[in-house]
């Protein structure tokens, strides 16, 4: 298996492909200023077309082998988000972890939603996986109503889960299981 790819009713969520570093840089310089307190503070290659494509290839090594999935999610022909399945592991645990990231303009028009349904059935069916994590900060009520209306659960709160923007982030930790999971 060289990618995966989904049409929704409104967008194409596929794996990276060669030629979509200009898109990673614009999607990421575009949405800067938006971003940045979500996540990690921002290398200067997150910007650039040319670092984007080098690890196109290295993106595409890890969905060989299965250690994790990386989804871009084009609307006609802008990319508008990304949504990443990392941390795949198989026995014991068989889980995951998802995270994902949507342009400012495209918040609150049920876009991620609309992608991420795939992406989890991706990860159940595909990849194998019983238990799909993703946290979020308890600011980001948003994030949390999406997962809650994916089904996830609550499972815990972290202190100073994760290092964003600079400083340590509570995260508020939630799940997913696969009641179908078969090996």
């Amino acid at each position: 298996m060289q990618g995966a790819s989904f049409k929704t009713a409104r967008l194409t969520v596929r794996t990276p492909q060669m030629g979509d570093g200009r898109h990673y840089a614009r999607y990421y310089t575009d949405n800067r200023e938006f971003l940045q307190p979500l996540s990690p503070r921002f290398s200067e290659d997150m910007f650039s077309a040319e670092d984007w494509e080098q690890s196109i290839p290295i993106i595409k090594q890890e969905f060989v082998v299965g250690r994790s999935t990386r989804f871009c999610l084009f609307k006609d022909a802008e990319m508008i988000g990304v949504a990443n399945v990392t941390s795949i592991t198989q026995s014991p645990s068989y889980s995951c972890i998802l995270g994902y990231t949507l342009s400012q303009s495209m918040q609150g028009q049920g876009y991620m939603r609309e992608a991420l349904v795939p992406i989890i059935d991706f990860a159940f069916k595909n990849r194998k996986v019983h238990r799909i994590t993703a946290n979020y900060m308890p600011h980001n009520q948003r994030s949390g109503r999406l997962l809650r209306s994916l089904g996830f659960q609550v499972e815990g709160y972290s202190r100073d889960y994760l290092l964003i923007d600079g400083k340590w982030q509570d995260h508020i930790l939630s799940a997913l299981i696969n009641t179908d999971w078969r090996l």
